[in-house]
Formats: structure tokens, sequence, C-alpha cells
């Protein structure tokens, strides 16, 4: 009887250490395609704050972004510069990281040359209530926030401020006050330091 238990237990030990090995050789294998598509993912997701077109596969994405976009550091903060040919700025992706209910909420808030209106809002990370928090990446919430007017001191706000109509997600309150606040905290702490041509 022991010996059964002996048999399974190392049967179990051999198996897991097996397929352990397995996926950890998978993930180092697989890491630099990993790390390209997270790259992609990204550009995709800056070109659709921008409200460029973000369709296509890798390679068309990529010339599309080295065409429009650059990186550049503007008081410390890496943010994406969308520029005419003509060299002039159109606007900024800025980067933002907050915690949401469920985990980190990360993204990119586009806002117009001048610091004064919304271009665009998209999400590269988050791990809410799909069906509920989760409805943050969908368009409908995201496009919302195209074309608002951006006051620095009062922030973003659900229901009609300024003029612009922000709808919170019903049954996702704490997502909701969550997104506003990582925005609010982005404004102010970034925005604000921000010298406009």
């Amino acid at each position: 009887m022991k010996s059964d238990y002996l048999k399974t237990l190392v049967f179990i030990l051999i198996i897991s250490v097996l397929f352990g090995a397995l996926l950890s050789g998978a993930n180092a294998l697989l890491r630099p395609q990993i790390k390209q598509n997270e790259l992609i993912a990204e550009k995709k997701a800056v070109l659709y704050a921008f409200g460029l077109d973000d369709s296509g596969q890798a390679d068309e994405i990529d010339n599309r972004f080295a065409e429009l976009v650059s990186e550049e550091q503007i008081e410390g903060i890496s943010a994406y510069a969308w520029k005419k040919t003509d060299g002039s700025v159109q606007g900024y992706a800025v980067p933002f990281t907050g915690a949401g209910l469920w985990g980190t909420i990360r993204g990119f808030l586009a806002v117009t040359a001048d610091l004064q209106t919304v271009l665009g809002l998209t999400f590269i990370e988050q791990n809410e209530t799909p069906g509920l928090g989760g409805r943050i990446d969908e368009p409908a919430y995201k496009e919302q926030f195209r074309g608002v007017e951006i006051s620095i001191e009062e922030g973003f706000a659900y229901g009609t401020a300024g003029g612009d109509q922000l709808d919170a997600i019903t049954g996702a309150t704490s997502t909701s006050r969550a997104v506003l606040q990582i925005l609010n905290h982005t404004l102010q702490d970034t925005l604000a330091t921000w010298e406009v041509p």
C-alpha cells in the first residue's frame, strides 16, 4: 500500500518537473516574440489614442508609427509626439499607470499640442472584471473622451462638466472612479508641469 503512494508521489513529481521545464523552455524561446508583440501592441495603442489608423499587420503598424510618431522626453517624462510631415506637433500621448479595482491599469492619454483638448484614451493593461469594469476597454467608453476640453485644475468628472458629458460604467463604480483618479493624477502631476511652445 505504501509503495502505491510512493509510486504516485514519484510520478507526480516527475510530471511536474517535466512540464515545468517545458514551460520554462517555451517561455525563454518565445521571449523575443513576446517582447515584439508587446511593442506592436503599444504602438497600435498610441496610434488609436491619436485617432490614427491602427489597423494592419505588424510591419504596417511599425511603418505608420515611424512615419507619424516620435518618442520625446518632456520635463523628464517619456511621451509620444504626433507630428505632421512639416514637423509640427499635433499632439502628445502621455503614459499613465494606476491602481484599478483588481490590478494595474496602464494606457495612454493623447492630448492636443496646446494641452487643451483630449485626442483620445486607450488602455494597454487592465485586469478589471469582464463585462463590468473591463468595459473601460470598449470603444463606447474610450470614445467619449475624444474632444473633451481639459481643465487641469478641475480634472475630469462624470456627468456634465464644462459642457462635456462623460459617463461612468454602470455596475463598475470602483473601476470608473479609478480611471478618473488615474487620469486626473496624470493631468495634475504630468501635464500641469509641461511648458507648451
